[in-house]
This record gives C-alpha cells, sequence and structure tokens, in this order.
C-alpha cells in the first residue's frame, strides 16, 4: 500500500484530523491567554515593588533577565516575571508551528472520488491490493464521513472537458478499445492495474479547443452565405453565439467576465461578417439588374448591354470587390 501510495500521490489519501488539530490549536491558544494574564499581574507586581531592581523591570532587560538568579527565599517573586516569559516564549513556538501546519493541511484539497474508489478496489480486490488492515483504522477509507480525507496531490481538471475525460471518459474508452491495447502492470502493488498518463488524457481537450476555435468561425461564415433571410441569419447568429459560449466554457477555465467578453467580440464579428454578405447580395442583384455581372466578378450575361451605372452603385461594388479580395 505504501508503495502504491509513493509511486501515486493522487491516491495517497490520508485523514486530516481537522478536528483535533483544532483542538490542540484551542487548547495552546488558552495556555497563551491564561500565561498572558499571568506576565501582565507579575509585570505590575514587579512596577509596584519598593525594591529598586524589580521596579526597574520594564525599564531594565538585563535586570529583567537576571531576575531568576536574584530571587531568594526573601523575594520569590522576583523572578516570577521573567519565567513567564520563557514559559510563554516555548508555548508560542508550538502554537506558531500547530497554526502554521494547520494552514498548510487546509490548503490541501480533497482527493478525487474517482481515486478514492479505486483505492477502496485496490485494497479490497483479491487480484490487485488486497489490502485488509485489522487495526482501528481499518475503516479510514470507507467511513460514510469522507470530509476529513485529503490527497497528497489531488487530480484536478482545469475545464469541464478535461474533468470528464479524466473521470468518466477514459473508464469508457478503457472498456471498449483501451482494454485491448494496453496490458495491465506486473509489479506486486499495481498488479493488474492499467495506468493511463494526465498528460495523455489532457491532448483530446486541447485538441477539440483547437478545432472548434478553427471551425466555428468558418461554419458561420458557410452557414451565414447561404442564407438570404435577414430573419433566418438572426437566429443563426444567436444559435451560433451560444455555442460558441458553450464550447468556450467546456474547453477553458474562463471567468464569466471573460466569457461575457470573448461572447461579444465574437458576437461583433459574426455580425461584421453578415453585413458584407448582406452587401454581397444586395450588389450582386443590383449588378444583374443594371446588367453589370462581369464588371463586378459576378456571374452574369455573357454580352451585357452597357448601362451607366449611377456613382453611388458603382462605389458599392467596389467596396464589396475590396472585401471578397482580403
Amino acid at each position: 500500500m505504501a508503495s502504491l501510495m509513493g509511486a501515486n500521490p493522487e491516491v495517497a489519501i490520508l485523514r486530516r484530523f481537522g478536528a483535533m488539530n483544532a483542538q490542540n490549536l484551542l487548547y495552546l491558544q488558552a495556555e497563551l491567554v491564561a500565561l498572558e494574564d499571568d506576565l501582565r499581574y507579575y509585570a505590575d507586581q514587579d512596577s509596584a515593588s519598593d525594591i529598586l531592581d524589580r521596579n526597574r523591570y520594564s525599564e531594565c532587560w538585563d535586570d529583567l533577565s537576571r531576575s531568576d538568579d536574584k530571587s531568594s527565599g526573601s523575594d520569590e517573586r522576583a523572578g516570577q516575571q521573567w519565567r513567564t516569559m520563557l514559559r510563554i516564549r516555548e508555548k508560542l513556538k508550538e502554537y506558531n508551528e500547530a497554526l502554521l501546519h494547520q494552514t498548510a493541511l487546509a490548503g490541501l484539497q480533497k482527493p478525487n472520488p474517482r481515486d478514492l474508489s479505486f483505492l477502496q478496489q485496490w485494497m479490497e480486490s483479491v487480484s490487485m491490493g488486497n489490502v485488509h488492515l485489522v487495526g482501528q483504522d481499518s475503516d479510514v477509507w470507507s467511513k460514510p464521513d469522507k470530509s476529513d480525507l485529503i490527497a497528497l496531490q489531488a487530480r484536478h481538471a482545469d475545464d469541464p472537458l478535461t474533468a470528464w475525460v479524466t473521470n468518466t471518459g477514459v473508464h469508457w474508452w478503457h472498456q471498449v478499445v483501451g482494454k485491448y491495447l494496453r496490458q495491465p502492470e506486473a509489479t506486486n502493488w499495481s498488479a493488474n492495474t492499467v495506468s493511463y498518463s494526465q498528460t495523455g488524457l489532457s491532448r483530446l481537450p486541447s485538441l477539440v479547443g483547437v478545432v472548434l476555435a478553427s471551425l466555428l468561425p468558418i461554419a458561420s461564415i458557410v452557414v451565414l452565405y447561404t442564407i438570404s433571410s435577414d430573419l433566418v441569419r438572426l437566429i443563426v447568429i444567436g444559435l451560433f453565439t451560444a455555442g460558441f459560449s458553450t464550447s468556450l466554457k467546456l474547453v477553458t477555465n474562463a471567468r464569466l467576465v471573460d466569457l461575457f467578453t470573448a461572447t461579444a467580440a465574437h458576437v461583433d464579428s459574426v455580425n461584421g461578417r453578415r453585413m458584407i454578405l448582406k452587401m454581397h447580395h444586395t450588389v450582386k442583384r443590383d449588378c444583374r439588374t443594371f446588367g453589370m455581372g462581369e464588371r463586378a466578378g459576378f456571374a452574369g450575361p455573357k454580352r451585357a448591354k452597357t448601362v451607366e451605372v449611377p456613382l453611388q452603385r458603382r462605389f458599392t461594388v467596389k467596396v464589396v470587390e475590396s472585401f471578397l479580395q482580403m
């Protein structure tokens, strides 16, 4: 079991002992509060003393640090302030270390449910780990309340698609294809287990993201080019925008504000393409009407009559030609 956890930190699942650590901090805090009150009391007593050395403890550290040596049977309280300070120093060090350790533990993530399930299966399976603890810690990984468990290196995904691939998709893949391509490992601690690299699993979501980023703009242009109705175009633009924002959320870890920004830019881009296509259809229709098909670069009759085209329409033709050449 130690070999399995050492080779795979994601299944090194242990208890945090959060309640016990918090209780220890509370005890240390209570001790420090009591010592603090004692220190204030002894400091006031020394300051009010008629003895010259004692009433100077708050002003002279040298006298205070040697007060324990000067204490005698007649004046046992002479060194109480310094002895209390030494106890506080030790207790503060213990408290601060425990507090920092608890802070570090709080930063450790909970184990991935798949990894915890695998560890439980590995321990129970005769053909795999076959580990059966007989002590009081035998049910650490099987208790209903698993909120106290942590993993030394919990697996986490940067985006929802990667999370689905690493947690669910890989199991489907193994059942359908992977079990025929990969052989179980032969080591003692990983017998009858098959491992998939996290790096390899992350490549598929990256590939999907690249494909979507390449196809969505082109697909919107092709679809909008074939539609002449403005109402249908607006509906299609809405569908492409919804698809764009959904795919952006699935393949990235973008924040909500990033989604709004990217979606607004996408809508502006699609709207620009829609206006160009609308101008294209308008000028194409006008050129056919005035017999300008060949001159404007559109399919038209081979022998067009010479017709005087207004300056405004000729300018529109040139604008569309420049857009089409970009």
